[in-house]
C-alpha cells in the first residue's frame, strides 16, 4: 500500500468518525421548528475525542467564552497527532525548554494568539476555496492564511506565516459554522519568541458571536465588524528564554499533562 492511498484511507476514516461524533452531538441541539441551534463549537469539540487537546488548549487559553459565543466562522482544527505527535506543538514547546502552562500564562499567552490564528471570520466549504486565496484570521491584521488546494485528488493546504498544514477531514458542520480537521498547529510567526502575545482585556477579540451586530459592549464594533485583537510586541529572545521552565500554572487539564509526559 503506498503512502498516498495510506493517507488517504486514514482521511476517510476520521472524516466519517468526527462527523458521527459531532453529528451525535450536535443534532439534539438542533431546534429544527426555530432553525436555531443550541449547541456551540467549543461543546462540539469538546465532544470529539480526536480533538480533546484542541479543546484542551482553548481552555488553557482563556478563549472558552468567545469559541461558546461564536458561529458562522471557519475552525481549521489540528488533531491530537498535530499537538503530540512527531513535530507536534507541545514537542516544539519541550524543544524550546517551554511547556504549555508557559505559554498561556498572562504576559506569556502565546497559545491564544495561536487558536485565534486557526478561526477565519466567515464560513468557507472545501468548494468555496479557492487556490492562492488569502483568508483574514481572528488573530487580525497582517495575520491571513494562503489556501493552496489541488484536484485529482482533491488536497487543501492552508500556509501560514510559520507553517503549513494539511487538511484531513473538510466540511465539518456546526450549526452555521465549519470545520475542518488539520494534520499540524499552523504558527502565526516563523518562531515562538515572534508570536505576538495576547491580551485577554478586550472580549471575543476578532471574531464574531453568535448574537451578530454592534451593541457596544467590546465584543463587536457598533457597525457588526469584528473588533481587532489586542497583542503586544514579542519580547526579545532572552526576555522569554528566562521563563522559569519549573514555574507551572496550575488547574490545567490532566490531559495535557499526560501528553507533555509522552
Amino acid at each position: 500500500m503506498t503512502s498516498s492511498v495510506a493517507i488517504l484511507i486514514r482521511s476517510c476514516a476520521l472524516k466519517t468518525a468526527l462527523m458521527v461524533a459531532m453529528a451525535l452531538f450536535v443534532m439534539p441541539h438542533f431546534n429544527h421548528a426555530q432553525t436555531q441551534c443550541n449547541t456551540t463549537l467549543l461543546e462540539a469539540v469538546r465532544a470529539t475525542p480526536e480533538l480533546e487537546l484542541l479543546a484542551a488548549v482553548i481552555e488553557a487559553s482563556g478563549l472558552s467564552n468567545q469559541l461558546n459565543s461564536t458561529d458562522n466562522v471557519t475552525v481549521l482544527a489540528p488533531d491530537n497527532t498535530a499537538f503530540n505527535g512527531t513535530d507536534g506543538l507541545l514537542g516544539m514547546l519541550a524543544a524550546n525548554n517551554l511547556t504549555l502552562e508557559q505559554v498561556t500564562s498572562s504576559g506569556n499567552n502565546r497559545a491564544a494568539s495561536i487558536v485565534l490564528y486557526h478561526i477565519i471570520p466567515s464560513s468557507a466549504t472545501a468548494a468555496e476555496l479557492t487556490n492562492g486565496q488569502s483568508l483574514p484570521t481572528a488573530l487580525g491584521t497582517g495575520y491571513s492564511l494562503t489556501v493552496h488546494k489541488t484536484t485529482g485528488p482533491l488536497i487543501i493546504s492552508f500556509v501560514g506565516k510559520g507553517s503549513n498544514a494539511t487538511v484531513i477531514a473538510a466540511d465539518i458542520r456546526v450549526c452555521n459554522s465549519v470545520v475542518h480537521v488539520l494534520n499540524r498547529v499552523l504558527l502565526p510567526a516563523p518562531t515562538l519568541t515572534a508570536i505576538p502575545v495576547y491580551n485577554d482585556t478586550p472580549a471575543a477579540p476578532g471574531i464574531s458571536p453568535s448574537t451578530g451586530g454592534g451593541n457596544g459592549d467590546g465584543d463587536v464594533g457598533d457597525d457588526g465588524n469584528p473588533t481587532v485583537p489586542t497583542v503586544t510586541p514579542p519580547p526579545s529572545a532572552a526576555t522569554f528564554n528566562s521563563l522559569d521552565t519549573k514555574s507551572l500554572m496550575l488547574g490545567l487539564s490532566g490531559v495535557i499533562t499526560a501528553a507533555l509526559m509522552m
